[in-house]
């Protein structure tokens, strides 16, 4: 009997393990052709998927696979299915014919810690309320008619930095670039966003502090990192790479700056009111005092943080970034620099700085513009997109929940659609044939556009910077290295070195 026992639990045994392989094996097999139905890309391996191909800088290493793989690649990274779009053609197919489908955003911890729970624009996911915060950015706070009323405001600052820098360049001192940059943008935009006198002394104090330009750099900084535990979720528990750490540390400091913007405004209006002075209301007032809409709707208070958020800091650090890269390319070619400022000796004269009003009649200055946004893409990768239902990309049914990067470091230097993709050459965009929208998209396309909010910031001020002969800390490395970038992650490419400005000239003494 004993024998008979035995002889039974192993035939139970090995049932069970021919189930088991068989169950293993259908899995398998459903996985394989599953992967089949994708468009190709590089076998995954077990756990990481394909997160090790990414490397220091994965624009670049996308860029080098979609040359194997095709224009249109799938990846596993960590154990989420990803397409990688690195063509006009594809890009246009994911964000115009099928936008709707690819308009949300997947949950990732830059949203859920550094953008108040992605209740911000940028990251929260496509719904009732992101349209209905995303009304209130662009019809109530972002308007044309906004925009012009603070073009004195933006006029007197950008003098303000060139007078400060003239001084800086009293006796041949140099001056870098990047902090100038971005304490000018940072002003900029808190005028659009603060009228002067509605902050306490320590919230402006706070602004105006060179400890808080470094949290903004921080900000970007963490936008831009692959944090493991989105990808592979059952490590996110113990932040290896110290990521989530920072994020919380960051959203800490940034929190706070916007709850003291708040309460100021709150003060100084219960001031005003009280003294039946006019108050005269900025972007703040308008979030703070905006009525329900008519179908009951207001935001939240985390809603306004996010937008907030978004409206100071959403163009500082990549505004500052793109401006650097343009100097540093007119530094690299001085034919363009001084045919430049041969249209601003002709158009604008020697008397005056450019004004807003001159950037129309200044086509060559546009296309410098539109040059260093094609070579040096605001963010090379776009925020990553979700789909959400089934949808045809190139014959191929991806499946809902499936994630997409657009690789704007690709597309921007495709050789079938630009001559010479790696060199600096404006004069491209002087001609008829520019390419198509989807051939160039500094700020992305569809439902998740960003279009304008930093061209606002770009173009009262590049012109005003002709007035300086310019030079580096550092020497320029070809741009066909990986060095030409700085080598880390960021939610903008930065240079490697940063840039200096040097001896006014053009007749420029400060006004």
């Amino acid at each position: 009997m004993e024998e008979g026992n035995g002889y039974s639990a192993t035939v139970v045994q090995a049932s069970l393990m021919t189930v088991a392989a068989v169950f293993v094996g259908l899995l398998l097999i459903r996985k394989l052709k599953a992967r089949k139905r994708l468009p190709p890309g590089p076998t995954p391996w077990p756990v990481v998927g394909n997160l090790p191909l990414l490397g220091p800088l994965p624009h670049w290493s996308l860029a080098e696979l979609a040359k194997q793989y095709g224009p249109l690649m799938s990846m596993r990274l960590g154990s989420i299915n990803y397409i990688i779009v690195s063509s006009s053609k594809y890009a246009e197919e994911v964000l115009k014919t099928n936008d709707i489908v690819w308009a949300s955003r997947p949950r990732m911890s830059q949203g859920d810690l550094l953008c108040f729970g992605s209740n911000d624009i940028a990251y929260s996911p496509y719904g009732p309320r992101w349209r209905y915060a995303r009304k209130v950015f662009t019809l109530e706070l972002l308007t044309t008619k906004r925009l012009a009323d603070f073009q004195k405001s933006r006029r007197k600052e950008v003098l303000s930095a060139l007078n400060a820098v003239v001084d800086e360049c009293a006796g041949g001192r140099a001056v870098r670039m990047d902090l100038v940059l971005g304490k000018m943008i940072m002003t900029l935009v808190s005028r659009m966003l603060l009228n002067e006198g509605k902050l306490g002394a320590q919230t402006e104090a706070l602004k105006d502090s060179d400890d808080f330009q470094e949290v903004v750099k921080e900000l970007f900084e963490l936008l831009g990192v692959f944090n493991l535990g989105d990808y592979i979720p059952w490590l996110d528990r113990f932040d290896l790479q110290v990521y989530k750490k920072r994020m919380r540390i960051a959203a800490q400091k940034i929190d706070g700056f916007l709850q003291g913007i708040i309460d100021d405004h709150i003060e100084n209006h219960k001031l005003q009111t009280s003294e039946n002075q006019e108050y005269v209301q900025d972007i703040v007032d308008v979030l703070l005092t905006r009525p329900r809409d008519a179908d009951g709707q207001n935001l939240t208070h985390v809603e306004m943080n996010g937008i907030m958020e978004d409206v100071m800091f959403g163009g500082t650090d990549t505004s500052t970034n793109t401006i650097e890269w343009a100097l540093s390319e007119l530094i690299r070619n001085p034919q363009v620099l001084q045919r430049a400022q041969e249209e601003l000796d002709f158009t604008v004269g020697r008397e005056r700085i450019v004004d807003e009003s001159d950037i129309p009649n200044l086509p060559y200055l546009k296309a410098v513009v539109k040059e260093t946004f094609r070579l040096h893409p605001v963010a090379p990768l776009l925020v990553p997109h979700e789909s959400t239902d089934v949808c045809k990309v190139g014959g191929y049914a991806i499946p809902a929940k499936t994630r997409l990067f657009v690789n704007l470091h690709a597309i921007h230097k495709d050789p079938e659609v630009w001559k010479r993709p790696l060199d600096f050459f404006p004069e491209r965009f002087l001609t008829q044939d520019n390419g198509t929208d989807f051939d160039l998209l500094p700020f992305g396309s569809g439902r998740r556009c960003a279009r304008g909010r930093i061209w606002a910031w770009f173009r009262s001020i590049p012109s005003s910077l002709f007035c300086f002969t310019l030079a580096t800390g550092g020497c320029l490395e070809s741009r066909r290295s990986k060095t030409w970038t700085r080598v880390r992650d960021s939610a903008s490419l930065s240079r490697r070195n940063f840039l200096c400005m040097q001896l006014p000239f053009l007749g420029y003494q400060g006004m």
